[in-house]
């Protein structure tokens, strides 16, 4: 017998969602990283423009799972 899952669409959005949101946080610190790290002056403005980009990208994605109501620890307390 086969069984068909209606909220697989939502627990597929929602999971993707998730990860975008580690990755986002990942590239995040990523960029902190970097940012900490350059010496050459020739790459603050790359490394201030990555940061901000990331900064902005992380808030996106942590806003979009509120307000999809994800309930993961783990995405909040990354």
């Amino acid at each position: 017998m086969t069984y068909i899952n209606f909220f697989k669409k939502e627990i597929d959005e929602e999971d993707q969602l998730i990860n975008e949101l580690r990755n986002a946080y990942s590239d995040l610190k990523s960029a902190e990283s970097f940012f900490q790290s350059v010496k050459d002056p020739d790459l603050v403005d790359y490394a201030v423009f990555r940061l901000e980009a990331a900064k902005s990208r992380y808030s996106y994605f942590l806003k979009k799972a509120k307000e999809s109501g994800v309930k993961s620890k783990s995405v909040y307390s990354l």
